[in-house]
């Protein structure tokens, strides 16, 4: 049986530098959905719009700035677990990566020397 994930709310964690913080949502084409791609600090609304259009939506249909405070986050992970310096890169190290699965060439197999083809091995 899987548990069931235990959220916290943590709106108002350390999550940026001073300022106003607002929560940026993008919409790429009229029918893509709204999606959550990140966390821009700015005085006004008018601000955290020109800085999330600079950093996360040049060609972006739409853009939206929420006030981080009006927008309530619930998540399993702490953001104060971010800021103690915790890093959960330690519990992935197992995983693989697709630069770690694809590193190098496939014919380059054989101790540096091009791996041969089944068709290329029969004609030699």
């Amino acid at each position: 049986m899987v548990e069931k994930t235990d959220r916290t709310e943590d709106a108002n964690g350390p999550r940026s530098a001073d300022g106003r913080r607002f929560e940026v949502f993008v919409r790429e084409a009229e029918s893509d959905p709204l999606r959550h791609v990140g966390t821009v600090a700015a005085p006004t609304p008018d601000v955290a719009h020109e800085e999330a259009s600079k950093l996360f939506a040049w060609y972006a249909r739409d853009v939206w700035v929420c006030p981080a405070a009006e927008v309530s986050r619930y998540s399993a992970e702490s953001l104060a677990a971010d800021a103690d310096g915790t890093d959960d890169e330690a519990a992935d190290a197992d995983e693989p990566r697709v630069y770690e699965e694809t590193e190098g060439t496939p014919t380059a197999s054989r101790a540096g020397a091009p791996a041969v083809d089944a068709d290329e091995e029969g004609s030699q």
